[in-house]
């Protein structure tokens, strides 16, 4: 019985995957005022023997401070992780949260994601509001068999980002090109 509870151990431990759910923008450094583009994935789908892991569904939830961002839920958009057999992601997101779960039942999902060692799941926008750095972190983040269990998933991998200021323009450079269309207009004036 021993040898059958350390079998079934290492089996499991073979099993295990490195897949995680992940987040990337698609710039490092914004302006105040600017739209920051988010992409939310599952990633290391294939682990180093080259089996992949499926999914049939997902739930994620991300928080943000609303001081620096602000978010509209109605900029979400699903990008296909389940080749457009889903019914839609159930949204339950609010000013301060980004969340999402989408799946399928009984559709094989091999044809749709073999080979895949990334798929993008969702994205979505957010508005720079004022200067600092700015961390996008999960507070659930799960991918689910077909089934509808979670999968076993590697810490999931927030992202950060920082908003910058915009300069105002230089006093001394207004003043150059007040004078100088002073200085045109006078002489049309002259004409």
């Amino acid at each position: 019985m021993k040898k059958f509870f350390l079998l079934l151990m290492a089996a499991a431990t073979f099993n295990a995957n490195a897949a995680l759910i992940s987040i990337t923008t698609d710039k490092d450094t914004y302006n105040v005022g600017e739209t920051i583009m988010a992409t939310v994935s599952a990633t290391d789908l294939i682990d180093d023997n080259a089996v992949q892991t499926y999914f049939w569904g997902y739930d994620v939830s991300i928080f943000f401070d609303t001081l620096f961002v602000s978010f509209d839920p109605s900029t979400i958009m699903e990008l296909g992780a389940f080749g457009g057999l889903a019914a839609g992601p159930l949204n339950s997101s609010t000013s301060d949260l980004v969340s999402l779960t989408n799946g399928v039942l009984f559709v094989d999902m091999e044809p749709i994601q073999k080979g895949k060692d990334e798929i993008a799941l969702f994205s979505f926008a957010l508005v720079a509001l004022s200067d600092g750095l700015v961390e996008l972190s999960f507070s659930k983040a799960e991918l689910s068999n077909n089934i509808g269990f979670s999968l076993l998933l590697d810490t999931p991998q927030g992202t950060s980002f920082e908003i910058a200021q915009v300069p105002a323009p230089g006093t001394f450079a207004l003043s150059l090109l007040a004078l100088g269309g002073m200085f045109f207009a006078r002489k049309r004036a002259k004409s």
